[in-house]
């Protein structure tokens, strides 16, 4: 594993070089930079990981977007502010981390870095046992998100979908320990599988993710395949799951191979990230307000100019199907 630190601060990137070496087994290759050689020293290592002290920078938001494409490799920021953050979350970091001042505030920053930065090793090698076997040779991918109305109107999609359809990813906005449940009915009560997100799996045809809640959900993409990752973050448009984060991170990794839906929703989360699709080649499909039960998000899409075409509920996997 690769791991670079961008600092202007010399005792923070020799602490951090030190005690991530020693806490990480095995043993990574740590590298590091000022801020201002962030940007060639990630395109010349090619780093499993980069760490980013952003307090050195006056812009922080741009700094993390011009490091790299977005979701080129993750980013984790790391600051002093204890303020919202959600912006970063935006810019494309996947983890944000305070740090505070003197030995304790050192010894909390790199025992949460070094989870961090398990987590992340752990789904970008995708060794994860339960996927060993998984055929991985998919291009397509669907991504729904919605929120009030969105959970009985999900599965309304899903049993139109084809047994052997794409991968689906979902974000709905529910709360932390409702998402396993649900995941749970839908599996038993549908032809396809339904999981709970879990960092470092290899989405396969006929499977459908649920983002868990309180966690945002990504999709990256390597020589294997679509792969995807769940970890706590800021809130981002008022939410953890965010649609929008989901959303983001499917323009970016599927590019014009993805589908993008937005259900029946309360608020505008959604409508930037598939605006983003949209620009990045995507076909979008926004619920119509004939049968959503609240037209909030799917109008906000819509208003952004980020949906390709407006759908009745019951019509939107005939569509789906007919774009795969």
């Amino acid at each position: 594993m690769k791991i670079l630190l961008i600092s202007d601060n010399t005792r923070l990137r020799g602490m951090l070089s030190i005690g991530l070496t020693d806490s990480i087994d095995p043993r990574p290759l740590v590298t590091a930079c000022a801020l201002m050689n962030g940007r060639t020293q990630l395109l010349t290592d090619k780093p499993t990981v980069a760490v980013v002290d952003i307090d050195g920078d006056k812009d922080p938001e741009s700094y993390i977007m011009n490091l790299a494409p977005k979701y080129y490799v993750p980013i984790v920021a790391v600051t002093k502010s204890t303020g919202d953050m959600s912006s970063l979350i935006r810019a494309g970091a996947v983890d944000i981390i305070s740090r505070r001042s003197g030995q304790a505030g050192d010894e909390r920053l790199l025992q949460r870095l070094t989870v961090s930065i398990r987590n992340i090793a752990r789904s970008v090698s995708g060794k994860n046992e339960l996927q060993s076997s998984v055929k991985r040779d998919e291009k397509k991918i669907i991504a729904i998100g919605g929120s009030t109305g969105s959970t009985n109107a999900l599965p309304v999609l899903l049993r139109g979908l084809r047994p052997d359809c794409p991968p689906v990813v979902c974000v709905l906005h529910m709360p932390m320990g409702y998402t396993k449940l649900y995941a749970q009915q839908l599996n038993q009560s549908l032809p396809l599988e339904v999981k709970e997100a879990v960092s470092g799996t290899y989405p396969k045809n006929g499977q459908v993710i649920i983002a868990e809640g309180s966690k945002h959900l990504r999709v990256f993409k390597d020589s294997k395949g679509y792969f995807i990752t769940s970890e706590t973050g800021e809130k981002v448009n008022g939410h953890c799951p965010s649609v929008s984060v989901l959303f983001d991170s499917v323009a970016y990794a599927a590019r014009g191979s993805g589908i993008g839906v937005i259900l029946t929703g309360m608020g505008a989360d959604g409508a930037e990230g598939m605006l983003n699709m949209r620009k990045m080649g995507a076909f979008n499909i926004a619920e119509s307000e004939s049968t959503a039960v609240v037209y909030g998000m799917p109008k906000a899409a819509v208003d952004a100019d980020a949906v390709n075409v407006i759908k009745p509920l019951h019509d939107i996997a005939a569509e789906i199907n007919k774009r795969i």
